[in-house]
């Protein structure tokens, strides 16, 4: 399903719903098939998924601007989202691309459209960090119940950490083709970068963990 012109709107009312299902079942599919789903994706081109995800965060931006202390406005914030994304798109497939310049443009749009699914890990911890914000708002006691919260946050938040690496690793293995190694280095190499670009943004209160 990709973007055509002269569409009837009810065929882009069809695919947009379509491609709504879609982004839902697999936002289950890869808690517990993430090898298998990953492939699929890498494999299809529906921009409606990937505008959707791209739609849920700037939804997300918009929802936590209330929430802020005099916050940038949500179509700014979103805006750097978009171009930490495509500059991490960008550094991987240019690396790939340096190593095997067989990598083409259908490998790059391979990775936006695996990359974008990365992002729900990182939209869901978000989301729930302000909710949470909204009904227990620190500071929080030393309590049974505050313990336990806390230790609770801390396992879930692992856990989301760690479904992330593992979208992200099968997101270059399946989209650019990489094998372990490199995917580590790169990942290093990712790092050495983007730690010192995170706090640049967070010097100017743009994102005080960056959304990637």
């Amino acid at each position: 399903m990709v973007f055509k012109k002269n569409k009837p709107a009810e065929k882009i009312v069809v695919d947009f719903l379509t491609g709504l299902i879609l982004v839902w079942r697999n936002l289950f599919l890869l808690i517990f098939y993430p090898y298998k789903i990953v492939r699929k994706i890498s494999l299809e081109g529906d921009w409606y998924q990937v505008c959707l995800i791209f739609l849920g965060v700037f939804g997300y931006f918009k929802f936590v601007y209330f929430l802020r202390d005099k916050p940038y406005p949500a179509s700014l914030t979103f805006l750097f989202f978009l171009i930490n994304f495509f500059l991490t798109v960008s550094f991987f497939w240019l690396f790939a691309w340096l190593i095997d310049n067989k990598k083409t443009k259908k490998d790059y749009l391979s990775l936006i459209h695996t990359f974008s699914y990365s992002l729900l890990p990182t939209l869901i911890w978000f989301l729930t960090v302000s909710i949470f914000y909204l009904i227990l708002p620190p500071p929080r006691t030393t309590s049974i119940f505050g313990i336990s919260f806390s230790v609770f946050f801390l396992a879930f938040s692992f856990s989301l950490l760690i479904w992330k690496l593992i979208l992200v690793f099968l997101s270059l293995r399946f989209s650019l083709r990489l094998g372990f190694y490199r995917i580590f280095y790169f990942l290093i190499f990712y790092l050495l970068w983007f730690l010192p670009y995170s706090v640049f943004l967070y010097h100017f209160r743009i994102f005080r963990v960056p959304f990637i």
